[in-house]
């Protein structure tokens, strides 16, 4: 957590709120648990567990391609990194060619997800291709992570959490999601039927609850 301290410093801000989604949501919940009082409030969005999770089979509903992702991540850094160039190769491939569909065959998404997926084409273009262009090097080293312990126990944050997850959600299943509700104290878990990529209806009250304009 330093960097985010230093960050934070930087820019002269004392208190902050924190968020992240999918393989972002360890690293807002790190910062909840070990930041203090620095932290006012910390939004995880369809975060996966830690692993190993007691109580948990941390790859049950997962799709092919995200248990082959994993099975190579705890396997050592060799192995994700030829998971991550081919799956590097041909999402970079869709995208330039203009397909939503731009995930490995492997990786079957739900109905939700694939119409988020066509709505927001040009957006998650942007990214994916510029996160991607310098390489997989980030991608490797965040799942090597995901496989490790976190460093701390969820169970000791006390700031407010909220959680969001899917049940549609075949890339993070909602069974993470409810583990993490049933071991940080007080998280507050708000769960719907979309997928991985969330729905537009709830964003608004999302961030509503991060800034802290509604309990």
């Amino acid at each position: 957590m330093p960097d985010v301290v230093a960050i934070a410093d930087q820019l002269g801000v004392g208190q902050f709120a924190v968020t992240g989604g999918s393989g972002g949501g360890p690293h807002a919940l790190a910062c909840a648990a070990l930041l203090g009082d620095r932290v006012l409030r910390c939004l995880a969005d369809v975060s996966i567990a830690p692993y190993p999770a007691e109580g948990l089979d941390w790859l049950a509903g997962m799709t092919d391609g995200n248990v082959e992702e994993f099975q190579a991540a705890i396997a050592g850094e060799a192995a994700i990194r030829v998971v991550a160039e081919r799956e590097r190769t041909t999402t970079l491939e869709r995208l330039a060619a203009g397909r939503a569909d731009f995930l490995g065959d492997s990786y079957e998404m739900s109905e939700a997800d694939h119409a988020q997926m066509a709505k927001h084409l040009a957006r998650i273009t942007d990214h994916l291709t510029n996160g991607l262009a310098p390489g997989v090097d980030g991608w490797v080293d965040d799942d090597l992570a995901f496989a490790k312990p976190w460093g701390f126990e969820v169970s000791s944050i006390r700031v407010p959490v909220r959680l969001t997850y899917g049940r549609a959600d075949t890339l993070v299943p909602a069974a993470h999601g409810d583990w993490l509700a049933a071991h940080i104290p007080a998280a507050d878990a708000m769960v719907t039927d979309a997928g991985h990529l969330g729905d537009d209806a709830t964003v608004e009250a999302e961030m509503a609850w991060l800034a802290g304009a509604v309990s």
